[in-house]
């Protein structure tokens, strides 16, 4: 920019130049005269009017490069984003940022209170894949000397001194030395005690170390009182978003508009899922393992029955009434049976974790009977969360 701004101050100069030799040559002809000076004169504004636009040009450029550079690439191939959007927290960057901001503030040593960040939203909306990302960010693990993740019922009847050795333990490190910083997240699935969290934070300072922060995770509104600092709410993501996250998904390296009837029929399960992320997960490896337009058609017939039978049972979109964890109906290939959805838990130790997958069932290559739990899905980044959900097998009427 100053190179340029020179060039035109010396070009300016030069034409002055120029034009006063031919001055001396008619330094009688007047109206000559006030003619080069007049244009002379316009032509130097008009270089430093561009000048000027240039260099608010390049400023705001500096600004916005600064600015992006705070971002990770979005990776909007479709042909190579499925190598990357199991990495990053899709459509959550301002939720991120937020999170990582709160995480990163350093208290006044006077301050003898640990902040306390409450995420709520329903089930299926990503809290704990979003809090997953946001503890494996450097940022965040260069902050921290300990990052312990577990649930509610972890927290009962013990101090926070305890809980820095319970729970999953996702990071550790003694490069802070004397000034350790611990982060805890405790995911609530059920009501809080109110007392016992008021006896567990009372010793948090004391405990955990100045600048040492929580995270607590929940469905219910419950928990916004237990913060120091405004709740983060989350909500399912719009269908725009939505849809372009189910179909890399699906699609991965193969490009969607080669394949229009596959493409309308992913369109399609993505409006009736809700904005569910690991539905989106479950059902995009049995489309992506099978590009048959047979199977596709047979699937979306199946994906339509399950959604019209929970209406007809329970007056509800399946999708919507697994937010709120009610029971939904799923029918059992070609074995007249359907599996019956009771509840849905989550854990961080594989062995609390059934050995029986969900989709072996509903595929009827696994025969259950009475009740029992199966994994419906399981966690790619650290702490690898297992989504577990109870069932029950009734026969069709």
């Amino acid at each position: 920019m100053d190179s340029l701004r020179i060039r035109g101050y010396e070009e300016v100069n030069a034409k002055g130049h120029d034009v006063s030799r031919s001055f001396s040559l008619s330094k009688f002809n007047v109206a000559k005269r006030l003619l080069l000076s007049t244009e002379d004169t316009h032509r130097e504004k008009d270089m430093l009017q561009v000048l000027g636009s240039l260099n608010n040009i390049m400023v705001h450029m500096n600004e916005s490069i600064a600015f992006f550079n705070n971002y990770p690439p979005l990776y909007r191939q479709p042909y190579s984003m499925h190598l990357y959007i199991g990495k990053c927290m899709f459509g959550r960057q301002m939720e991120m940022d937020r999170v990582i901001d709160f995480l990163l503030q350093i208290e006044h040593p006077s301050n003898k209170n640990v902040g306390v960040l409450p995420i709520v939203g329903p089930t299926y909306v990503g809290k704990g894949t979003l809090v997953a990302h946001v503890c494996n960010d450097v940022r965040v693990r260069n902050h921290f000397s300990q990052i312990v993740v577990l649930t509610g019922a972890e927290t009962s009847d013990v101090s926070l001194t305890t809980l820095k050795h319970k729970g999953v333990i996702m990071h550790k490190s003694n490069a802070l030395g004397k000034n350790d910083r611990v982060l805890t997240v405790i995911e609530f699935t059920k009501a809080v005690d109110e007392v016992a969290w008021n006896s567990l934070y009372s010793s948090a300072y004391d405990s955990l170390g100045r600048s040492s922060k929580i995270i607590i995770t929940s469905r219910s509104n419950e928990i916004i009182k237990f913060g120091t600092t405004q709740t983060l709410v989350l909500n399912f993501l719009p269908l725009e978003a939505y849809w372009y996250f189910f179909k890399i998904l699906t699609f991965r390296s193969v490009d969607s508009n080669d394949h229009p009837k596959f493409e309308s029929i992913a369109m399609e399960m993505a409006r009736g899922m809700n904005g569910s992320f690991i539905d989106a997960q479950f059902h995009s490896d049995f489309l992506w393992n099978n590009l048959d337009v047979e199977y596709w058609c047979m699937y979306f017939t199946t994906f339509k029955a399950y959604i019209q039978r929970n209406i007809s049972l329970f007056g509800e979109n399946p999708y919507a009434l697994s937010r709120r964890n009610k029971p939904t109906s799923f029918w059992i290939n070609s074995t007249g049976k359907f599996l019956l959805f009771c509840q849905y838990r989550s854990c961080f130790v594989e062995d609390n974790v059934p050995a029986i997958a969900f989709h072996d069932v509903v595929s009827g290559s696994v025969e259950c009977e009475g009740e029992f739990e199966v994994l419906a899905w399981k966690s790619h980044i650290l702490p690898y969360k297992y989504y577990v959900v109870r069932c029950m097998i009734e026969k069709s009427q």
